[in-house]
Protein backbone atom coordinates (compact mmCIF):
# COMPACT_ATOMS: atom_id res chain seq x y z
CA UNK A 1 0.00 0.00 0.00
CA UNK A 2 2.71 2.42 0.99
CA UNK A 3 4.73 1.47 -2.10
CA UNK A 4 1.73 2.16 -4.37
CA UNK A 5 1.21 5.63 -2.84
CA UNK A 6 4.92 6.37 -3.29
CA UNK A 7 4.85 5.42 -7.01
CA UNK A 8 1.80 7.60 -7.67
CA UNK A 9 3.49 10.55 -5.97
CA UNK A 10 6.66 10.00 -8.01
CA UNK A 11 4.69 9.98 -11.28
CA UNK A 12 2.89 13.21 -10.32
CA UNK A 13 6.20 14.90 -9.50
CA UNK A 14 7.66 13.88 -12.86
CA UNK A 15 4.63 15.20 -14.73
CA UNK A 16 4.78 18.50 -12.84
CA UNK A 17 8.49 18.86 -13.63
CA UNK A 18 7.86 18.22 -17.35
CA UNK A 19 5.11 20.83 -17.49
CA UNK A 20 7.31 23.38 -15.73
CA UNK A 21 10.10 22.65 -18.23
CA UNK A 22 7.78 23.32 -21.16
CA UNK A 23 6.55 26.54 -19.56
CA UNK A 24 10.10 27.77 -18.98
CA UNK A 25 11.08 26.93 -22.57
CA UNK A 26 8.08 28.83 -23.95
CA UNK A 27 8.91 31.80 -21.76
CA UNK A 28 12.51 31.82 -23.01
CA UNK A 29 11.44 31.62 -26.65
CA UNK A 30 8.92 34.41 -26.21
CA UNK A 31 11.49 36.51 -24.40
CA UNK A 32 14.12 36.06 -27.11
CA UNK A 33 11.60 36.85 -29.84
CA UNK A 34 10.44 40.01 -28.11
CA UNK A 35 14.05 41.09 -27.57
CA UNK A 36 15.05 40.45 -31.19
CA UNK A 37 12.26 42.30 -32.99
CA UNK A 38 10.78 45.72 -32.43
CA UNK A 39 7.22 46.06 -33.70
CA UNK A 40 4.60 48.79 -33.98
CA UNK A 41 4.40 50.76 -30.74
CA UNK A 42 7.70 49.42 -29.37
CA UNK A 43 10.86 51.40 -28.87
CA UNK A 44 13.29 51.38 -31.78
CA UNK A 45 15.79 48.65 -30.89
CA UNK A 46 19.34 49.25 -32.10
CA UNK A 47 21.44 46.49 -33.60
CA UNK A 48 18.47 44.24 -34.43
CA UNK A 49 15.73 44.01 -37.01
CA UNK A 50 12.69 46.23 -36.39
CA UNK A 51 9.39 45.45 -38.12
CA UNK A 52 6.65 48.00 -38.75
CA UNK A 53 3.45 48.07 -40.78
CA UNK A 54 2.79 51.79 -40.27
CA UNK A 55 4.82 54.94 -40.90
CA UNK A 56 7.19 56.13 -38.18
CA UNK A 57 6.93 59.93 -38.04
CA UNK A 58 9.69 62.09 -36.56
CA UNK A 59 8.74 65.75 -36.28
CA UNK A 60 7.61 68.58 -34.11
CA UNK A 61 5.65 71.78 -34.14
CA UNK A 62 8.70 74.03 -34.51
CA UNK A 63 11.36 71.52 -35.52
CA UNK A 64 15.02 72.00 -34.65
CA UNK A 65 17.89 74.12 -35.88
CA UNK A 66 19.91 72.03 -38.31
CA UNK A 67 19.17 68.43 -39.26
CA UNK A 68 16.37 66.51 -37.59
CA UNK A 69 18.25 63.22 -37.90
CA UNK A 70 21.97 62.49 -38.28
CA UNK A 71 23.50 59.11 -39.17
CA UNK A 72 27.27 58.71 -38.74
CA UNK A 73 29.28 55.67 -39.77
CA UNK A 74 32.92 55.83 -38.66
CA UNK A 75 33.83 52.29 -39.68
CA UNK A 76 37.37 52.28 -41.13
CA UNK A 77 36.31 50.12 -44.09
CA UNK A 78 36.10 51.43 -47.66
CA UNK A 79 32.59 50.19 -48.55
CA UNK A 80 30.58 51.81 -45.74
CA UNK A 81 27.65 54.19 -46.01
CA UNK A 82 25.57 56.10 -43.50
CA UNK A 83 22.27 55.10 -45.13
CA UNK A 84 20.89 52.41 -47.43
CA UNK A 85 17.43 52.68 -49.00
CA UNK A 86 15.84 49.53 -50.43
CA UNK A 87 12.58 49.27 -52.35
CA UNK A 88 10.96 46.96 -54.85
CA UNK A 89 11.93 47.23 -58.51
CA UNK A 90 10.37 50.22 -60.25
CA UNK A 91 9.74 52.19 -57.06
CA UNK A 92 11.65 55.38 -56.15
CA UNK A 93 13.91 54.95 -53.10
CA UNK A 94 13.44 58.58 -52.04
CA UNK A 95 10.86 61.37 -52.23
CA UNK A 96 11.35 65.05 -51.45
CA UNK A 97 9.03 68.06 -51.34
CA UNK A 98 11.59 70.70 -52.30
CA UNK A 99 13.32 71.62 -55.54
CA UNK A 100 16.14 73.44 -53.76
CA UNK A 101 19.64 72.39 -54.83
CA UNK A 102 21.46 70.08 -52.41
CA UNK A 103 25.17 70.92 -52.25
CA UNK A 104 27.65 68.03 -52.64
CA UNK A 105 24.89 65.62 -53.73
CA UNK A 106 26.44 63.77 -56.67
CA UNK A 107 24.49 61.63 -59.13
CA UNK A 108 25.96 58.99 -61.38
CA UNK A 109 23.21 59.13 -64.02
CA UNK A 110 20.54 61.57 -65.16
CA UNK A 111 17.59 59.88 -66.86
CA UNK A 112 19.87 56.88 -67.39
CA UNK A 113 22.61 58.92 -69.10
CA UNK A 114 26.13 59.80 -68.05
CA UNK A 115 27.13 63.48 -68.04
CA UNK A 116 29.17 62.84 -71.19
CA UNK A 117 25.91 62.24 -73.05
CA UNK A 118 24.78 65.85 -72.63
CA UNK A 119 25.99 68.82 -74.65
CA UNK A 120 27.07 72.01 -72.95
CA UNK A 121 24.89 75.06 -73.56
CA UNK A 122 28.04 77.02 -74.44
CA UNK A 123 29.49 76.31 -77.92
CA UNK A 124 32.09 78.05 -80.08
CA UNK A 125 33.83 77.76 -83.46
CA UNK A 126 37.53 77.60 -84.24
CA UNK A 127 39.31 77.91 -87.58
CA UNK A 128 36.97 80.34 -89.31
CA UNK A 129 38.93 83.13 -90.95
CA UNK A 130 42.25 81.51 -90.03
CA UNK A 131 43.38 80.09 -93.36
CA UNK A 132 46.57 78.04 -93.09
CA UNK A 133 48.66 76.15 -95.58
CA UNK A 134 47.91 72.45 -95.26
CA UNK A 135 50.49 69.68 -95.10
CA UNK A 136 51.28 68.57 -98.65
CA UNK A 137 51.40 64.81 -99.15
CA UNK A 138 53.34 62.88 -101.81
CA UNK A 139 50.31 62.63 -104.10
CA UNK A 140 49.85 66.40 -104.16
CA UNK A 141 46.91 66.46 -101.73
CA UNK A 142 46.91 68.60 -98.63
CA UNK A 143 45.79 67.69 -95.12
CA UNK A 144 44.80 70.08 -92.35
CA UNK A 145 43.41 69.45 -88.87
CA UNK A 146 41.76 71.68 -86.29
CA UNK A 147 41.20 70.83 -82.61
CA UNK A 148 38.95 72.19 -79.88
CA UNK A 149 40.44 73.79 -76.81
CA UNK A 150 41.84 71.29 -74.27
CA UNK A 151 39.13 69.52 -72.29
CA UNK A 152 36.30 70.55 -74.64
CA UNK A 153 34.18 68.30 -76.85
CA UNK A 154 34.05 68.23 -80.63
CA UNK A 155 30.52 68.51 -82.05
CA UNK A 156 31.16 68.89 -85.78
CA UNK A 157 33.62 70.22 -88.32
CA UNK A 158 34.65 70.51 -91.95
CA UNK A 159 36.85 72.31 -94.49
CA UNK A 160 36.27 75.94 -95.44
CA UNK A 161 37.72 78.55 -97.80
CA UNK A 162 38.64 75.85 -100.32
CA UNK A 163 39.50 77.11 -103.82
CA UNK A 164 36.82 76.34 -106.36
CA UNK A 165 39.37 74.51 -108.52
CA UNK A 166 40.23 72.18 -105.64
CA UNK A 167 38.25 69.17 -104.48
CA UNK A 168 37.61 67.90 -100.93
CA UNK A 169 38.63 64.25 -100.85
CA UNK A 170 37.67 63.37 -97.28
CA UNK A 171 36.58 65.09 -94.10
CA UNK A 172 36.13 63.33 -90.75
CA UNK A 173 36.84 63.53 -86.98
CA UNK A 174 40.07 61.80 -85.96
CA UNK A 175 39.11 61.70 -82.26
CA UNK A 176 36.72 63.41 -79.83
CA UNK A 177 38.46 66.79 -80.14
CA UNK A 178 39.95 67.04 -83.67
CA UNK A 179 38.57 67.27 -87.23
CA UNK A 180 40.69 66.56 -90.30
CA UNK A 181 40.16 67.36 -94.00
CA UNK A 182 42.14 66.40 -97.13
CA UNK A 183 41.95 68.53 -100.27
CA UNK A 184 43.19 67.84 -103.83
CA UNK A 185 44.47 71.22 -104.99
CA UNK A 186 46.97 70.08 -107.60
CA UNK A 187 45.02 72.05 -110.20
CA UNK A 188 45.81 75.30 -108.40
CA UNK A 189 49.17 76.80 -109.50
CA UNK A 190 51.44 77.15 -106.51
CA UNK A 191 49.03 75.31 -104.27
CA UNK A 192 46.07 76.49 -102.25
CA UNK A 193 45.42 77.41 -98.68
CA UNK A 194 42.28 76.42 -96.78
CA UNK A 195 41.04 76.00 -93.24
CA UNK A 196 39.19 73.45 -91.15
CA UNK A 197 36.43 74.77 -88.95
CA UNK A 198 35.30 72.95 -85.80
CA UNK A 199 32.22 73.43 -83.65
CA UNK A 200 33.03 72.67 -80.00
CA UNK A 201 31.17 72.44 -76.70
CA UNK A 202 32.73 74.26 -73.76
CA UNK A 203 32.92 71.53 -71.13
Amino acid sequence: MARSVFLRALRAARATAAMMGVAVALALVAGVASAAFGANGDAWRLGVRNAATAITDLGGGQGVNGPMLRLTNNNPGTDDTALTLRVQAGEPPLRVNSGTRVDSLNADLLDGRDSGGFMSNSVYMLGSGQERQGTTLGDGTKVLSQSCLPGDRLLSGGPASVNAASRVLDSFPTNTTTWQARVNDSAVPGGDSFTVVVLCADQ
